[in-house]
């Protein structure tokens, strides 16, 4: 790739997070905070898989839930230890890879697992790989990406290779690809089409609720 994740949030966003940037990744996470209450009850376990700077993982530690957020890039990871001490509840952030997660915390340690913007980064079996990890250590699986509405090549410096203009590998693939394709076989309990939070970017996005 060429950066990584903690350039590219520099680049974009404030790595330790302000009050005002916490405030708004919590209103972000209030939108959600429904769906999450129905499946997973309060002070339920949540494992964030890829939890980035902890705009997720944070707001939700601070409304009971008990949070674990992992990412694979270690200055990413120390960001978010920092922003969870400013801002979290019961949270704590781990330097992890999504890939080892039944390994490194065994069956039913959670109560849900959760992502934004993770799996597309993947093949499609790596995602289904990624997902049957995910219910080994968790019933519940809430999962969002990014989709596509249209011909989206011009997002792509290499279609064919599914390098994005930012550097990073992705599928952009529409819903009904998810659904059918990439999902079949999964108990998909839930599914709606939206759109992102504008301080996330506003993004065409599918919410999933897969449980074993």
């Amino acid at each position: 790739m060429g950066t990584n994740w903690f350039e590219a949030f520099g680049s974009e966003m404030n790595i330790i997070f302000t009050k005002e940037d916490f405030l708004k990744y919590n209103d972000m996470v209030r939108e959600d905070f429904l769906l999450f209450k129905r499946y997973v009850k309060i002070p339920g376990k949540i494992l964030d898989i890829g939890c980035g700077l902890g705009c997720t993982a944070i707001p939700l530690s601070t409304y009971g839930y008990d949070v674990t957020g992992i990412d694979n890039d270690p200055k990413v990871a120390e960001a978010a230890i920092k922003n969870a001490e400013n801002f979290g509840g019961k949270i704590k952030i781990l330097f992890g890879d999504a890939l080892d997660i039944e390994r490194d915390f065994g069956r039913d340690s959670f109560n849900a697992c959760i992502s934004g913007g993770v799996l597309e980064h993947f093949s499609e079996g790596q995602i289904r790989e990624l997902i049957n990890k995910q219910l080994y250590v968790a019933p519940i699986v809430i999962a969002s990406m990014p989709i596509a509405v249209d011909d989206v090549r011009e997002l792509y410096k290499d279609y064919e290779r599914r390098i994005c203009k930012d550097g990073f590998y992705r599928n952009l693939w529409m819903a009904d690809h998810w659904l059918k394709q990439v999902l079949r076989g999964f108990n998909v309990l839930e599914h709606h089409v939206g759109k992102a939070a504008e301080v996330i970017g506003g993004f065409d996005e599918l919410l999933v609720i897969i449980g074993r």
